[in-house]
């Protein structure tokens, strides 16, 4: 399919690259099979894909100076994607808002997060969360350094208190922390 679809500049698209990839190719299979999509529809769809879905929390820029950026990144793969994004990234210093759920071996992820970051250890409010003080003991084992928070949005205040303007404040690790400071 060769259709000119807007993308927000890298490193948003580059994050949702494969997605929208899928999403054509489905959108290809079904047009085959006698469903009529226009383009003028398919580039509405990519252009509101947060209000059309509520799809939230890939590279959702929400600050600057300091640059506050949310991602949803949770799992292996979405963490070497958001690597990638930040090392085409300029700022100072890497403040690393952090929280995930306890439930699974985060040790992968915990292998993957850049060493270079001062790390706000939180837990979003929910039964799943693992405690922002075993997850900071967990990221400690991997030579990552920070304190713990008691929620997220204590964290990322605290994030914002230690920043420069050309700083980057960063949150992510669960969808679940994004969502609670949406």
């Amino acid at each position: 399919m060769k259709l000119k679809i807007p993308v927000a500049p890298y490193p948003a698209w580059q994050l949702s690259k494969k997605n929208t990839t899928t999403a054509l190719g489905a959108i290809s299979v079904l047009q085959k099979s006698g469903v009529k999509i226009s383009d003028a529809a398919i580039r509405s769809g990519f252009k509101n894909v947060a209000a059309n879905t509520a799809f939230i929390g890939r590279w959702m820029v929400m600050g600057q100076k300091p640059e506050i950026i949310f991602d949803s990144a949770h799992n292996e793969g979405g963490l070497r994607e958001l690597r990638k994004a930040l090392q085409q990234t300029k700022f100072n210093h890497l403040h690393f808002v952090y929280g995930t759920v306890g439930d699974k071996d985060i040790s992968k992820n915990l292998a993957l997060l850049p060493k270079q970051a001062t790390y706000y250890f939180c837990n979003a409010d929910i039964p799943r969360a693992l405690p922002a003080t075993e997850l900071q003991a967990q990221a400690s084992e991997f030579g990552l350094k920070g304190q713990s928070f008691p929620s997220v949005k204590a964290a990322l205040k605290a994030a914002k208190k230690a920043s420069s303007k050309s700083d980057l404040i960063l949150v992510a690790g669960s969808i679940f922390v994004v969502a609670e400071v949406l």
